[in-house]
């Protein structure tokens, strides 16, 4: 008789595993743009973290130095002279550069505790020898090649007497950049790594006039703000605001 051959064995066809794979390809597809785009938004995350560090350091260092300005250790001299008189103390006088500008300056000073300097200043006095005259500002410089807005420094010092907000700036030829022994400016944010777009000061001090028996006063108020954003990555920015008072009043005739 007639005998049953063995069934033939049928796998898959061609549309069978394409039907198959097409899911778990859509599955793949969609777990892998997911970690895509967690690690850009980790690298974002990370930038933005970075950039509002550097910001809030460079803004953290102008608030401390301009709430000093004014500061003069032989302040209570004033209180003992009569209503008359018309002194002031000489470490009063602020000069606010570019106000409202995004390249603003300002040059101010304090009192420190360092010894008089070949027999001048001393406590109530300038001392430009000591470094007792201070400035901040922001310029465009060339760094590698680019345009670069950087935050600088100065303070005064026996080869540099006086400070210009328009002076010659520190050397940025090599890394890091070294300060100018001449005019006083050192470099304050880093170059390299933050673009200083906006550093801008206004001053919003409230005088009260004097009148014929009694000096005037002025409370010192600074608004200011700076913006950065990350170099090769500008379209990380922020910006940082703050108001500054200052600790010493000002009293003028």
């Amino acid at each position: 008789g007639h005998r049953a051959g063995p069934k033939r064995m049928r796998g898959f066809g061609v549309v069978e595993l394409m039907v198959s794979i097409v899911p778990g390809l859509v599955v793949s597809g969609a777990a892998v743009a997911f970690v895509l785009s967690s690690l850009n938004s980790n690298t974002e995350f990370v930038r933005t973290a970075r950039l509002n560090q550097d910001l809030r350091s460079n803004m953290d260092f102008v608030s401390r130095e301009l709430r000093r300005a004014g500061y003069d250790e032989n302040a209570l001299r004033y209180i003992a002279m009569s209503a008359s008189s018309n002194a002031t103390s000489p470490f009063a006088a602020m000069q606010v550069v570019r106000e409202a500008a995004d390249n603003s300056c300002v040059v101010y000073a304090y009192d420190s505790k360092v010894a008089a300097t070949g027999g001048a200043g001393g406590p109530g006095q300038i001392d430009a020898a000591a470094g007792e005259v201070h400035a901040l500002r922001r310029m465009t410089r060339t760094v590698n090649g680019r345009l670069v807005g950087v935050m600088e420094v100065a303070q005064t010092s026996a080869s540099a007497p006086t400070l210009d907000c328009d002076a010659d700036g520190p050397d940025y030829g090599n890394y890091p950049a070294t300060c100018n022994d001449a005019t006083g400016w050192c470099p304050l944010s880093d170059p390299v790594q933050i673009d200083i777009t906006r550093f801008r000061i206004v001053d919003a001090s409230l005088w009260t006039p004097p009148t014929a028996s009694a000096n005037g006063s002025k409370v010192r108020d600074l608004d200011v703000a700076m913006d950065g954003t990350l170099i090769g990555a500008g379209e990380v920015a922020r910006s940082v605001q703050t108001s500054v008072r200052m600790r010493a009043e000002c009293l003028r005739p």
